[in-house]
């Protein structure tokens, strides 16, 4: 079973589940997000020298990352992990490696705390908005996911402190991620703290 031919059938099977039962709401949390952390993290294994072996592992496990939303948010690392299960399984692919699978999936699970460098890489991948110049974008289509799907509803002035708070306590692991979205994550968090000194002096 080459590479190419379980990443490939893996990609169309994971695009036509987004299609499928991915439900409108998810503004955030869509095919977009995952081809992207996907993109990036096989940027980051080929500049770490990675194995095929082992990235193809994350490439799946980056591919399968967000499939629990289709159900839920909370937990849905949990659910997303199933998936890949059922999924490789049917694939016969090896259990070890489904295992690996598995733990890069639950190590995004906030706050993220990976155990290798493979939890590491997708973990960087899955939040390199934080270090994007279009990350107010971003951070408002998340939030107006969780309040179409009734999880949240927070004023500027209390997501602008949740989201630094979050900015504080995110790092990034690997070389690739500090170096590309590093710097940036400084000016979208030193401009973040600008806008809630604004705010709070109009309250």
């Amino acid at each position: 079973m080459s590479e190419n031919t379980i990443l490939l059938r893996i990609e169309n099977h994971i695009r036509e589940l987004y299609k499928k039962r991915s439900a409108a709401e998810n503004i955030y949390h869509n095919i977009k997000h995952t081809s992207e952390v996907v993109d990036v993290a096989g940027k980051i294994a080929k500049e770490e020298n990675l194995s095929q072996e082992d990235t193809e592992l994350v490439l799946i496990a980056s591919w399968f990352h967000d499939t629990g939303y289709f159900h839920c948010c909370k937990g849905h690392e949990d659910q997303s992990s199933e998936y890949a299960r059922d999924y490789l399984q049917n694939e016969n692919y090896p259990e070890n490696k489904i295992s690996q699978i598995i733990d890069c999936i639950k190590a995004t699970q906030i706050p993220q705390s990976p155990q290798n460098l493979l939890e590491e890489i997708i973990c960087d991948a899955d939040l390199q908005h934080l270090g994007m110049k279009d990350v107010e974008f971003r951070g408002n289509l998340l939030r107006k996911e969780f309040e179409i799907k009734g999880i949240k509803k927070l004023s500027d002035i209390e997501w602008l402190r949740g989201s630094l708070d979050f900015f504080k306590k995110h790092r990034y692991y690997t070389k690739y991620a500090n170096r590309e979205f590093g710097l940036q994550k400084e000016i979208n968090r030193n401009t973040m703290e600008l806008k809630l000194a604004e705010l709070e002096k109009l309250y």
